[in-house]
């Protein structure tokens, strides 16, 4: 390999290609814009044999006339009848199977025409879809008459449909809408009978507190029947305010008892089951609400423990969770407090003493329980015994222990002073 020769760099490689390239589209122009022809024609020509252009009538005629034509030029005037026109237009077969109304353009110029008097004007309809081109308007003139449109102000109504959920109310005097007050402009006769203008709002299933709903106007006869005219603005806004008209509380229940227990007795308790119970209604009322009451008890002359289920008292236009309700009412004795003075027994008196004569014995017992029972006691209900077992000569003090009737509290001190004197044998 010879030393001194080179390899070309990247970049003179790339200029070589290019220019190689540059040489060959100089001496090939002709032939390559041939082929360009060429191949558009064909194209044509599959595009014609597949999808070939075709002349339609548009509506068909079995169709009602669709293309709504309007007035332009018309000043301050409207035109009294609506006119619709059809027309016969050539495309691709594709193209024309898919047209519809908005794919065309109808107007009618009565520039120069006066209120009141009625001339044929032309029709003028051209295509906003590519490719489609109208050949022929049916029918090609409309009869027009101007005349001066009416205006009214009327105020936008809500027109509600469907139902809240049960529970909820809308605060009509909280609803808003924007704007209040529209224009309607169009024929007299149409803006007479307009009676409102409505906003449509379904308010099915809606629990928003701020339900917002924008939507176009109507305009509306007595009848319910939409008059056609022109609103401004032709939409607005509603805001339905919505809350809760009924709400559910837990209340408390409370028994209503009257009369009074048996003499000595009171009510030491008194147990409801369920405690509670859940109330549902509107939330005015049930908010006023604090507790259940049962229907009335009476306990006159009760002592003993009664179980009873007893109806809730109805509140109006409230919901109870339940109507009944299971109360008991226990009692317990009033105890009261007495002190009885007791002779006490000497017992284990030793040989050779005697108590004192001349010396007062007595044991001073307080008493509590039942009123009627301590009330029916007698002093002799109660046994006091002074036991002297080891008792010498003389004055000292020795134990008391005092017994009674069950149920009953005694209280004595827990030692007498007792004098003894000796005896002869």
């Amino acid at each position: 390999m010879n030393g001194n020769h080179r390899r070309p760099s990247r970049h003179q490689a790339v200029r070589q290609v290019a220019g190689g390239i540059l040489r060959s589209v100089r001496e090939h122009w002709a032939q390559a814009a041939f082929s360009l022809v060429a191949a558009f024609a064909i194209w044509f020509v599959i595009q014609d044999v597949e999808n070939p252009r075709v002349s339609v009538t548009f509506p068909d005629e079995g169709q009602p006339p669709s293309i709504v034509v309007t007035a332009e030029n018309a000043g301050p005037y409207i035109v009294r009848e609506n006119y619709s026109v059809r027309v016969v237009a050539e495309g691709r077969a594709d193209d024309l199977a898919a047209l519809t109304p908005s794919d065309f353009e109808a107007r009618v110029d009565v520039r120069g025409m006066q209120p009141g008097v009625e001339e044929f004007r032309q029709v003028r309809v051209t295509s906003r879809r590519p490719g489609v081109r109208v050949l022929q308007v049916i029918p090609s003139q409309v009869r027009i008459t101007l005349v001066e449109p009416a205006t009214r102000e009327l105020p936008v109504t809500i027109r509600r449909s469907g139902q809240l959920p049960a529970g909820f109310r809308e605060d009509e005097s909280a609803t808003t809408v924007e704007p209040a007050v529209v224009t309607i402009t169009g024929l007299p006769e149409r803006v007479q009978a307009v009676q409102s203008v409505d906003l449509d709002v379904n308010l099915s299933g809606v629990k928003d507190q701020a339900y917002v709903v924008t939507g176009e106007l109507v305009a509306r006869s007595a009848t319910g029947t939409v008059e056609t005219v022109t609103i401004n603005p032709p939409r607005a806004t509603a805001t339905i305010r919505i809350g809760q008209a009924f709400i559910q509380r837990t209340l408390p229940v409370v028994a209503d008892v009257a009369g009074a227990p048996a003499p000595g007795y009171r009510i030491a308790a008194i147990t409801i089951d369920p405690p509670a119970v859940t109330v549902s209604g509107e939330r005015a009322v049930v908010n006023e609400l604090n507790a259940l009451a049962t229907e009335k008890i009476d306990v006159t002359g009760a002592r003993t423990e009664l179980r009873l289920v007893r109806s809730l008292v109805p509140v109006p236009n409230v919901s109870l969770e339940r109507r009944t309700v299971t109360v008991t009412i226990r009692f317990d004795p009033i105890d009261v407090s007495a002190t009885l003075t007791v002779a006490p027994e000497l017992q284990n008196l030793p040989a050779g003493l005697a108590r004192d004569p001349s010396r007062p014995l007595a044991v001073e017992v307080r008493v509590t329980g039942p009123a009627d029972i301590v009330a029916a006691l007698k002093p002799s209900d109660i046994k006091a015994v002074v036991s002297l077992a080891g008792a010498t000569a003389g004055t000292a003090a020795y134990p008391v222990t005092v017994t009674g009737p069950s149920g009953l509290k005694l209280e004595a001190p827990a030692a007498v002073t007792v004098s003894l004197i000796q005896v002869l044998p």
